[in-house]
């Protein structure tokens, strides 16, 4: 059955053989698009041309990573044990282990990620090149742009309002909140170039779903092709109307592009998982008390927390979403492949079901689709689907019953 599918590759579909009309897209779109893939695509060490959508491997971006890379392997270390003496306590030693740790990990996650991404810089070069090549024959075939898709144009305004936003917001009430001392130019500077490597971790997630997301909006394209195939009269490919054939290998490709992604960035998306899992759990504590006496400092000390908190949450759950919603997507395959078989019987009363070339190659297809496996895993170790949300929500919620048990307790 493997060999039968795969013998057609849909790399050699031509986007002449499909038709096409005019996609309506507003220009600001289109614009934000590029600035956000150019962005996000900046923290490899390949160069992106936004206007034809291909990544070339040139050795001056490789250098200029490497360069880049050792700057931050110097630099790293001084910024994060500066902010540890600056916010060790004598009273509380858990506090000082856990900040400990959140700088050790937001300085080793980022010097690891930029290695793997030079190490395996040849396998992202291809396969981004491919992922955006397939995207660009979904688009003409069904006469559909990325961005009319919902999902997608929202992930994109995320990328650009929400996040910074955020950051802004951060940096605005980190003064008070988490240094209640005299801030000097040493000290500020180190804050900042701590949240600028904090939202360096956001950047490097980012990427990912803009990937998954991307695979996730071409398959929702396959079944659309697929769809109007079953809806046709015909029940299978006349003139540039794609077959079922080639329908299902777009599908085939698209799947072992998404996996093939997401198995190169297992690890950064392990330690994400674990890094927010980690951080809604530290930041689930009384907020530090205002260093003044105003209406200012108070919502300083209460807001910065709280804001941190929900923005946590938010990574997460997007980290868990995408991969579900592409895993959704491919799991309907199955029941379109049902559907076109049901419509091609239904539209040719006079023949038998199935039979001939296209009824047998559908077989074929149904047979080969409930052997995969659509879900995204991490190492093997677990999904990345909704499941996996709501065993870290009871979990969070377990910790938080036991917190307050603790505070009971004390107040008593």
């Amino acid at each position: 059955v493997c060999v039968y599918v795969r013998a057609v590759s849909p790399v050699r579909l031509s986007v002449r053989r499909f038709s096409c009309c005019t996609m309506q897209v507003p220009r600001w779109l289109i614009v934000l698009q590029s600035v956000v893939l150019k962005f996000l695509f900046a923290i490899l060490p390949l160069s992106f041309d936004r206007h034809r959508e291909r990544f070339r491997n040139r050795t001056k971006d490789v250098i200029l990573s490497t360069v880049l890379l050792v700057l931050y392997a110097i630099v790293g270390p001084i910024v994060c044990v500066e902010l540890y003496v600056m916010n060790i306590s004598g009273e509380n030693q858990i506090t000082n282990a856990l900040s400990a740790f959140q700088f050790a990990f937001v300085y080793f996650f980022i010097l690891i990620v930029q290695i793997i991404f030079i190490r395996k810089k040849a396998c992202l070069h291809v396969l981004l090149n491919e992922m955006f090549q397939l995207k660009h024959v979904l688009e003409r075939m069904v006469a559909r742009s990325m961005l009319e898709f919902r999902l997608y144009r929202l992930f994109l305004v995320k990328v650009t309002a929400v996040d910074i936003l955020m950051q802004l917001l951060a940096l605005y009430t980190f003064e008070d909140s988490t240094y209640t001392g005299r801030v000097d130019s040493v000290g500020l500077a180190s804050w900042l170039t701590f949240y600028a490597m904090m939202y360096f971790i956001a950047v490097i997630e980012n990427f990912i779903l803009v990937g998954v997301l991307i695979g996730a909006v071409m398959q929702a394209m396959v079944n659309i092709g697929l769809k109007r195939l079953a809806r046709s009269r015909q029940g299978s490919a006349t003139g540039r109307q794609p077959s079922v054939l080639q329908l299902y290998m777009l599908h085939c490709k698209n799947e072992d592009m998404v996996k093939q992604f997401m198995e190169t960035l297992n690890f950064p998306t392990l330690m994400l998982t674990g890094w927010y899992f980690f951080m809604i759990v530290y930041s689930v504590r009384p907020p530090a008390s205002p260093v003044g006496n105003g209406v200012a400092d108070e919502f300083k000390a209460y807001i910065n927390p709280l804001v941190f908190f929900l923005y946590q949450c938010v990574q997460l759950y997007l980290l868990v979403l995408i991969p579900s919603v592409y895993t959704d997507h491919a799991k309907k395959m199955m029941r379109l492949l049902n559907y076109v078989s049901v419509n091609q019987h239904h539209h040719r009363p006079g023949q038998e079901r199935l039979v001939g070339r296209e009824g047998g190659v559908i077989e074929v297809l149904m047979v080969d689709c409930m052997q995969r496996n659509n879900a995204i895993n991490n190492y093997g170790m677990y999904a990345m689907n909704r499941a996996l949300l709501f065993g870290m929500i009871a979990t969070m919620t377990s910790y938080l019953i036991i917190l307050i048990q603790f505070h009971i307790q004390a107040y008593e």
